[in-house]
């Protein structure tokens, strides 16, 4: 099909399991809002017990651009994505959850968007003008919780204010040569990770209440979301924290040292401070950030001490202020280290190892 002078087909990738109340009114509004558009609808089914395939097979005496895709279990959202794209041959391929809290209203605008030169576009519930009806305070955290983590661990999703979303459209050219690991349920998230600097945009829209059927998502798909994070992160969190401890007994040893050798604390303590600031960095170097190292050595580590600055001046300021109200050096001394922890992970990540 051509619009907007380009020529491309579009896919709709549609993951079920048990939402036989759903897919029906979905597809046929799907087929009403996308009539003047060539499209096919794939739908990938995890052996719905309700009967949600047979449903949908049953639709292809309705329209005729219908795939379903019979998985034999359970096998999770990404790995159903993937599956999906797998069997699909468009240019251009969305992916829209079942449950109809996904307005299918908006694919027209996501496909103007993706025509007019973005390669990914995200409907996004946090964007300006997004937003999200029903949800209890408990829900709120752990979807704004979900974001941050993103944020925090993976660089590349720091501009999308919804990098978790599940209703999003892309170029099929941009997963080409990629492996998906499929761990978790955020395809999005990954492709973020993997295709760091595409051409972007989101549509905001409100997501609503499902008003049948009930939530697939429990604590166990969020265990698998931070598994994700981590594993899409290379595990840096985990090598950083365990490169800190290593830090932190480097400091109290060395402070511990000094002091019986009657040093005074106030100048004790940096002398601490630097070595175990050069502690972190050279294992940070060899091991966390290995494979962002560009540039000499020599350069990072003074890029590292400027950026240490901040926690090392938390940790010498918060020293002396506790020890002065009737702390004890070494727990003074922990306790200013770890308000440095966090500042210091993200300013080394941006700065030092900046190589995405």
């Amino acid at each position: 099909m051509k619009l907007k002078g380009e020529i491309f087909e579009l896919d709709i990738i549609i993951p079920t399991y048990n939402e036989k109340e759903n897919i029906s009114k979905l597809i046929d509004l799907i087929e009403n809002i996308l009539k003047d558009i060539k499209f096919k609808i794939v739908v990938v089914d995890d052996n719905s017990p309700d009967g949600t395939a047979d449903i949908v097979e049953s639709l292809n005496n309705k329209y005729d651009n219908i795939l379903i895709l019979r998985r034999p279990f359970k096998l999770g959202l990404a790995s159903a994505i993937m599956a999906g794209i797998e069997k699909s041959k468009g240019d251009i391929i969305a992916v829209i959850d079942a449950d109809l809290q996904h307005p299918p209203e908006l694919l027209p605008q996501m496909l103007d968007k993706l025509i007019e030169g973005g390669e990914l576009i995200v409907a996004s519930r946090y964007a300006e003008g997004g937003g999200i009806e029903g949800w209890n305070t408990f829900r709120r955290v752990i979807s704004k919780g979900a974001v941050k983590l993103a944020h925090l661990l993976l660089p590349s999703t720091r501009d999308v204010e919804d990098p978790i979303s599940g209703y999003f459209m892309f170029r099929r050219n941009l997963i080409e040569g990629l492996e998906f690991e499929a761990v978790g349920y955020k395809f999005l998230t990954e492709l973020l990770v993997k295709r760091p600097g595409v051409k972007k945009a989101e549509v905001p829209y409100i997501f609503k209440p499902r008003r049948i059927g009930k939530s697939k998502l429990g604590l166990n798909d969020y265990y698998k979301y931070a598994l994700q994070c981590l594993k899409l992160a290379r595990y840096k969190p985990l090598k950083f924290i365990l490169v800190g401890i290593s830090g932190i007994l480097v400091n109290w040893g060395i402070l511990h040292i000094l002091v019986t050798l009657n040093i005074p604390i106030p100048l004790a303590s940096p002398v601490a401070i630097e070595i175990s600031i050069l502690n972190n960095f050279i294992w940070n170097d060899i091991w966390t950030f290995r494979y962002k190292r560009s540039g000499r050595r020599l350069i990072r580590c003074l890029n590292f001490h400027g950026t240490t600055l901040v926690g090392a001046l938390l940790n010498y300021i918060t020293l002396l202020t506790l020890i002065r109200v009737g702390f004890s050096y070494m727990i003074s001394n922990l306790i200013g280290i770890f308000l440095g922890f966090i500042a210091n992970y993200l300013f080394s990540g941006i700065y030092v190892w900046r190589k995405i």
